[in-house]
């Protein structure tokens, strides 16, 4: 059936053309200089958890999505798209890791917010938990392994810190520490 193939391998084209797509964007943000990257402005990071867990409510599966501490504006220095690139990154990252439920947690304080992201997905191995922010390193087949490299990349850019732990069989949990922006 001429429609039916037509229309299969046109679904196929259209999905590596967005992959591929997804990996040019990736390797061009992740080769910016400190120069070419905008300066971090205060931001409320309560509206883009709300937004990007909202979004991923959406995605297949059915993860228990639990939010924590986002009721109320929490300002820190980030910029916009970016943590929505950074959290979306993080969220797929659960997702693929076959969790049941991940919670966002988002804790303001006078100098730092933490946001942190858990999961009880199929953890990380300790073996190669060293390499994780390495470029073009993935524990998955599928991706360009660049979204954790660009992930540190960009929260540093901001004067923020990553950081994952992780029990293989257990879960991951990665925190974010941002500096905190006025009230």
């Amino acid at each position: 059936d001429f429609d039916t193939i037509l229309e299969t391998n046109a679904e196929r084209i259209l999905a590596e053309i967005d992959r591929l797509d997804e990996i040019a964007r990736g390797f061009s943000r992740y080769g910016m200089g400190p120069s070419e990257l905008q300066t971090a402005a205060p931001l409320d990071v309560s509206v883009i958890v709300r937004d990007v867990v909202e979004l991923e409510k959406l995605g297949e599966g059915s993860i228990d999505w639990r939010t924590t501490g986002i009721a109320s504006a929490v300002m820190a220095y980030a910029r916009d798209d970016e943590l929505r690139e950074v959290m979306l990154n993080l969220l797929e990252n659960a997702r693929f890791a076959g969790a049941t439920w991940v919670e966002v947690r988002v804790d303001g304080g006078p100098e730092r917010v933490a946001i942190a992201v858990r999961d009880d997905g199929g953890g990380i191995p300790a073996s190669v938990q060293a390499r994780l922010f390495e470029p073009h390193f993935s524990t998955r087949t599928r991706g360009s392994g660049l979204g954790l490299a660009i992930s540190r990349r960009l929260v540093e850019s901001w004067g923020g810190e990553i950081a994952v732990a992780s029990v293989e069989g257990e879960g991951t949990t990665v925190r974010i520490v941002l500096r905190a922006g006025p009230a």
